[in-house]
């Protein structure tokens, strides 16, 4: 980050300066909320959770050296800046320094896919500016602002992946980042257990709009039956997706296999020959989203197609690996129903024998039962071999399988219970797709398959 003097920090912050005289001169070089990370002229944010409460660490970070820390409780020595809530205060500190910046930010939501095509358009725009973006998935409350905190002058662009499971967050975020384009890559049920709906997550995901500057730029999924009743919208959206009726579409699939695709888009008349060397028919959204935020940014055709060259996929994200024995694609960093039947698409891709290894869906509260019996009964159309389920909420699924006519299923209450079994049912040269929610770690499994 770019210095900035600790009396502009509380005036964005509106907090209440306690310390050395000199100090509100003085210049912070780094803000940190881990008391263990704490560089030079390090501001400390402690940061509250429901179960946990960073203050406790106040004394670690100034043994560690911090210049200044916040806190939400007047303290008996150290120089600090008392503020109602430190949560708060670190959000609007970043709004405040994102401001600072001439730097177009381009907010990246959706249910599905928002980390990849983060990805994508930062690829795809790096073939022309410099661009910052969010590391890994730090998309919520706390990485949203970190990410804003390592903006410089160097950079030209951020491309910032906003994610949220409550009404609300979607809304702050925007106050943080100030958006000058907003992305909606669809609405789908992940968080229906705390959101409701589909209608209460369309609600929550516009609410991305709420800080956008006016006359800011909105790129949306056109099949996306939800996103597409804003074609009405005084926000003007430029559509995307694979239906001829989007502004950016696909004109022809040239290939499509299990190391990746060759396609013809059509971007407002302009058509591209574009490689994707990522294999998935869930790839061309990211990667028409891009094109369609590229060509709306000046770059050319030939720069498109590079960027998407470039891209490189995050770990457990549809990563394909090749061992002696088989083949095998994590997907093991998160899951929903879209996601999973996106994964099955992929699978079919194999010349082998197909195998899908699925795991429980995490937060979908009363609505458990429904999705993942839904899902047996969507996985059960798609042309895979075998289908092995585990975990609690998995038995549902593979309920659907065995309603669906399947036969080749086999469930399993844990991990531990498949690993034991994985020798005998996985053959040579299968192709084992391996999916479910990142608290059930299904990255052990992956382990395990490479084992054989």
């Amino acid at each position: 980050m770019e210095p900035i003097k600790v009396k502009d920090i509380v005036r964005a912050c509106g907090g209440e300066l306690f310390g050395e005289s000199s100090l509100a001169d003085k210049y912070i070089k780094d803000i940190s909320t881990s008391s263990g990370q704490i560089g030079e002229n390090c501001l400390f944010i402690p940061l509250v959770g429901d179960k946990y409460d960073a203050h406790d660490f106040i004394g670690d970070a100034v043994e560690n050296g911090c210049m200044c820390f916040l806190s939400h409780v007047k303290q008996d020595k150290g120089n600090y800046i008392l503020v109602e809530d430190t949560g708060r205060a670190y959000e609007n500190i970043a709004e405040y320094y994102r401001g600072l910046f001439d730097v177009k930010v381009i907010a990246v939501t959706g249910s599905v896919g928002k980390t990849t095509a983060k990805e994508m358009i930062a690829s795809v725009l790096s073939q022309k500016y410099n661009v910052l973006k969010n590391i890994g998935n730090f998309n919520n409350e706390v990485g949203v602002p970190k990410t804003l905190l390592n903006l410089t002058k160097m950079h030209e662009i951020a491309v910032i992946e906003m994610g949220m499971n409550s009404f609300g967050e979607l809304s702050r975020l925007s106050k943080t980042a100030r958006p000058d384009m907003c992305v909606i890559m669809n609405i789908g049920d992940a968080h229906i257990g705390r959101l409701g709906s589909r209608e209460g997550i369309f609600k929550a995901k516009t609410e991305i709009f709420d800080y956008m500057k006016e006359g800011g730029g909105v790129f949306l999924y056109g099949d996306d039956d939800m996103l597409v009743s804003l074609n009405e919208s005084d926000l003007n959206p430029v559509f995307f997706g694979e239906s001829s009726y989007n502004h950016v579409s696909v004109k022809q699939i040239k290939r499509m296999d299990i190391e990746g695709s060759e396609i013809v888009v059509n971007a407002n008349g302009e058509e591209m020959d574009i490689k994707i060397d990522v294999p998935g028919r869930h790839m061309l959204q990211p990667v028409l989203c891009a094109a369609a935020i590229a060509q709306s940014m000046g770059l050319s055709k030939e720069q498109i197609a590079a960027g998407v060259l470039n891209y490189e996929p995050s770990k457990m994200r549809n990563e394909i690996i090749k061992t002696d024995y088989i083949t095998i694609i994590n997907d093991c960093y998160n899951s929903c129903e879209d996601s999973i039947m996106a994964g099955l698409d992929i699978l079919e891709l194999a010349e082998e024998r197909k195998v899908a290894i699925l795991g429980d869906i995490r937060e979908v509260g009363e609505h458990g039962q429904r999705v993942h019996y839904n899902v047996g009964q969507k996985a059960a159309q798609k042309k895979v071999d075998l289908f092995i389920c585990c975990g609690e909420l998995s038995r549902h699924t593979y309920q659907g399988l065995l309603d669906s006519g399947r036969m080749q299923v086999y469930y399993f209450e844990d991990k531990p219970a498949m690993h034991r079994e994985l020798n005998g049912i996985i053959e040579q040269d299968d192709t084992v797709y391996v999916k479910a929610s990142r608290g059930c770690a299904f990255e052990e499994t992956v382990e395990e398959l490479k084992k054989l």
